[in-house]
Formats: structure tokens, sequence, C-alpha cells
């Protein structure tokens, strides 16, 4: 996988053979990027990390600090080892459960989160992540298309696959 655009742009990180992971498509990832829009010096958080294509693309793209959290140690090494590749300061990494994480960790400007297709309660997770996002904050989930959630601000759809939007107000 490439990274798409930015300071990085067209760098390979190399992913596990045989994973089960399922790693956001380019179409689906340029979308994202295109509607979070200027990330810079933004903390980025990337939840079910799986390649952690995602977070490596908020890097490339200007984030201040990018978050790693992934429970699987297979998968978070590669992240790891990917991460050296870049000229870049900020990578956090946690070899966690996401669900477990959201309730504790500190709040985030970005929060992406990518789980399992069919095995979280999509609604139930983004009501604790939005408690972890910055004033103007922005939650952005990928879920299967078959999923349905409530309140979120948008929804884009890449055939199997949704992105879902919610946005927190200055409070």
């Amino acid at each position: 996988m490439k990274i798409l655009s930015g300071t990085f742009k067209n760098l390979k990180i190399i992913t596990p053979k045989n994973h089960l992971f399922r790693p956001t498509t380019s179409i689906c990832r340029k979308s994202l990027f295109d509607t979070l829009g200027d990330i810079s010096n933004l903390n980025f958080l990337d939840l079910f990390s799986g390649s952690g294509v995602n977070g490596f693309e908020a890097a490339s793209r200007g984030a201040k600090s990018v978050t790693f959290v992934e429970l699987n140690s297979k998968y978070l090494n590669y992240i790891i080892k990917n991460a050296e590749i870049f000229a870049f300061e900020e990578f956090i990494f946690f070899k966690r459960d996401a669900s477990r994480f959201i309730k504790k960790c500190d709040k985030y400007d970005i929060i992406f989160a990518d789980p399992p297709y069919g095995h979280l309660n999509v609604n139930e997770f983004a009501s604790e992540a939005l408690k972890k996002l910055n004033p103007n904050g922005i939650l952005v989930m990928e879920c299967s298309a078959n999923e349905s959630v409530e309140g979120c601000n948008k929804i884009a759809k890449f055939g199997d696959t949704k992105l879902l939007y919610w946005e927190k107000w200055k409070e």
C-alpha cells in the first residue's frame, strides 16, 4: 500500500501476508482525507489500526501526532517497523483493546476507528469516542454498509463500506 498524498506521498508500507484485517481502500482513504481537509497540527487517533495506513496518511498530511491502537501484536509490530521509514517524530503506539482504550484515553482532534465489521456495537462505541474529542473534533468510523447508526453528520458509501462522520462543536 502506498501513501496517497502529502510529505510522504508514494511511500510504501509493508503488511503481513495472510492478514485478517481489512485495509481501508485507497478510494475510501482519499475521500476520508479530502473530507477532513487541512489536518495540520491536529492530533490523530487511529483505532483498530490494522496496517496503520490511515495513521501514516495523517502524518503525511501534516498531523501533529498520530497514535496507533492495535491489539494484535503481529500487526502492531508491522506498524512500528513501517514507522521507521517516516521522518516523523510524533508516532505513539499502544497494544490495547480499542474499546477499553477509548474509555480512558486523552482527547484528540480526529479519531478514526475501523473495527472488524459486525464485531462491535457502532452506536455504543461512537458514544464513548465522542466524549474523547476536543472541541471542533471529528470522529470517523468505517463500518459495513449493513450496519445502522444514529446521530452522525455525514455518511459516505463505498460498496460494502460506509464512512460515518460526527463533528463535536465547540463547547
